[in-house]
């Protein structure tokens, strides 16, 4: 599968980084797990460890206000489904199933985190609660890449935050192209890169 648009600058981003440890909030299907540690892996050929975070079959089972504060139109997969295809793809990794708040509180890395991609729920709340938690995980060398900066919006995606990180100076944040729009959602975004100063 070809990756296209900011999926393709993901990966791209990967490559610069070259991590051994990636965390992803939103793992969904495991499309962009599968795609980050792939690159990773041609840098880092003795392994890589992938985090991911996700409510997997939980949005089948009457959290549909849930996946509507969010913003989730996806499908659901189960947990099964999921580690069943990392492992196909021999990805050393830990899955936790949960809303991201709950799960990153009880986060405790033994590694040290050096990628992070973002792009759970969508919701305001839900994209500030993740980053309040990844922040301390952060060092100089830790990337964190952002999804769903809506040009057009900051009712929903990380819009006010990443303004409001870029008014604080302790952040380096780079706005990454391309900019994509979504016709059937009237939605125009892109993703942000993030690293401490």
């Amino acid at each position: 599968m070809e990756l296209r648009g900011r999926y393709k600058t993901l990966i791209e981003e990967v490559a610069k980084r070259k991590p051994l440890t990636i965390v992803e909030i939103g793992t969904h299907a495991g499309n962009s797990a599968i795609a980050m540690i792939d690159e990773a892996r041609q840098h880092n050929p003795k392994g890589v460890f992938y985090y991911g975070f996700d409510i997997f079959e939980m949005a089948d089972k009457g959290h549909k206000a849930f996946m509507q504060k969010e913003f989730n139109g996806k499908k659901p997969v189960t947990l099964g489904e999921v580690k069943k295809r990392l492992r196909s793809h021999g990805i050393k990794h830990e899955l936790f199933v949960g809303k991201s708040e709950s799960m990153l509180k009880k986060f405790s890395p033994n590694r040290f985190i050096d990628f992070v991609f973002i792009d759970g729920g969508h919701s305001i709340e839900t994209i500030e609660s993740d980053w309040n938690y990844i922040k301390y995980l952060m060092d100089k060398n830790t990337v964190v890449i952002f999804d769903d900066y809506y040009e057009n919006r900051d009712d929903f995606g990380c819009k006010k935050l990443i303004d409001a990180l870029e008014k604080t100076y302790r952040y380096d944040v780079q706005k990454l192209d391309p900019i994509e729009k979504i016709e059937k959602n009237d939605i125009v975004l892109r993703l942000v890169k993030v690293t401490k100063i």
